[in-house]
């Protein structure tokens, strides 16, 4: 992870490289010149000499010598000299180095090879200041971890304390244990937040145990008078639309159950046993009968009596009414498929197709088609479900085909 502090010891460690390597190239820079500048001096010392004794007088030092032209020069020299190089400091062989001055009729030449004090130790110097710049480097990367550890210490605490956060147990007022600094800043942002979205569950949850329990009375009613009408003598017909209300009566109050458990995050992956399949499509089919009406489309099961799912029986009911009604709904004429292979569930129609646009959309809250008679919360609901269980949810559609809706389920 490209952490902040490992950032922060990047910088110290590069600002310290960069810096190390600027001083050593000024100290080598600096003894080269200083080294130059007394040769530089001597020649000052020997032309003034020889204005003063004349053109060829005896030299101070024995290493200086005075020449009328280059023709008397050293055999490197003029090597040198006649293969391009110009100025006054010249490199001759066999470690040879020379300084020219010009004079008035001639020119003073010094080799000072022997004289030489930076470029024989050049190596040692370079190993010195390679040595203290690993030192400086390994004391300024150390004193840079402490700095950087020091400086992220609340800003880790601040990401330990929210990321350790339950939905159910926002920590709050915790701004005022960090430093006035920018993380302070920030605690005391996520403080305010903390504090909003606790209001915002808090009001969430009231809203659905109200609901869920406002529900409940009605379903409850509706349940008992079925049954007391259930008791009493009634043409068929009237018993059988008696049935269909008091299963739909039941099943919501499933699906209440359901989607309160959803709200509070109570669903999980392992169901305590296996669901038979088969009933489940029935009864959705049963349920959902009266969207197809008198349309013409052909419905047909395709589901093992035997198939089954480890699910909980009340997700599994709003996930295959989901589909089912949805291909009821929206097939005006044709067929509507149900298969089960391979532990997967499929709802195909010969329907018109999602319309164009609401593909990327599909699961938002509200999302539906111009000839929808929903508020667009079916799929909205089914895909929450479906991912809180491990449910693979896929919804595939073309104008010529239909929609075909999957539900994959765990082996």
């Amino acid at each position: 992870m490209n952490s902040l502090r490992k950032r922060l010891v990047l910088a110290f460690g590069l600002f310290a490289l960069v810096t190390g390597l600027c001083f050593s190239a000024f100290a080598v820079l600096f003894v080269y010149t200083v080294e130059d500048s007394f040769f530089h001096n001597l020649l000052d010392q020997e032309a003034a000499h020889q204005q003063q004794r004349g053109i060829g007088a005896a030299p101070l030092r024995d290493y200086v010598s005075v020449h009328r032209s280059a023709a008397t020069f050293p055999p490197d020299l003029q090597r040198a000299m006649a293969g391009g190089a110009r100025g006054t400091e010249f490199a001759g062989e066999q470690g040879r180095h020379y300084h020219l001055r010009a004079l008035p009729g001639g020119f003073l030449l010094a080799e000072v090879s022997r004289e030489l004090v930076v470029r024989p130790r050049m190596p040692f110097l370079l190993g010195f200041l390679g040595t203290s710049m690993l030192v400086i480097l390994a004391i300024v990367l150390a004193l840079g971890y402490a700095i950087a550890r020091r400086a992220t210490a609340p800003l880790t605490r601040l990401t330990g304390l929210v990321s350790a956060a339950a939905p159910a147990q926002l920590p709050r007022r915790f701004a005022g244990s960090f430093p006035d600094n920018e993380i302070g800043l920030l605690a005391r942002a996520l403080d305010d937040a903390m504090e909003r979205i606790a209001g915002f569950i808090e009001r969430e949850q009231h809203f659905t145990r109200d609901a869920s329990h406002e529900l409940r009375t009605p379903l409850a009613v509706i349940d008992g008078a079925a049954q007391l009408l259930a008791q009493q003598t009634m043409a068929p017909q009237a018993a059988d639309q008696l049935g269909r209300i008091r299963t739909a009566a039941s099943q919501m109050a499933h699906s209440v159950d359901m989607l309160l458990a959803l709200a509070r995050e109570e669903v999980r992956s392992d169901a305590p046993g296996a669901v038979r399949l088969l009933p489940m499509v029935e009864n959705a089919v049963v349920q959902f009968a009266y969207l197809i009406g008198d349309k013409p489309v052909e419905v047909s099961v395709d589901v093992d009596p035997s198939a089954s799912v480890r699910l909980h029986e009340g997700a599994l009911a709003i996930l295959v009414g989901n589909l089912v009604g949805n291909a009821f709904a929206h097939t005006l004429c044709g067929q509507v498929r149900i298969s089960f292979a391979d532990h997967m569930l499929v709802v195909a129609d010969s329907g018109p197709g999602i319309a164009p646009g609401l593909e990327q959309r599909l699961y938002e809250a509200g999302a539906k088609g111009e000839a929808s008679a929903g508020v667009g919360l079916g799929l909205s609901i089914a895909q929450r479900l479906a991912a809180r269980l491990g449910v693979g949810l896929q919804i595939t559609s073309t104008a010529e085909n239909g929609t075909h809706a999957a539900l994959q389920f765990a082996r």
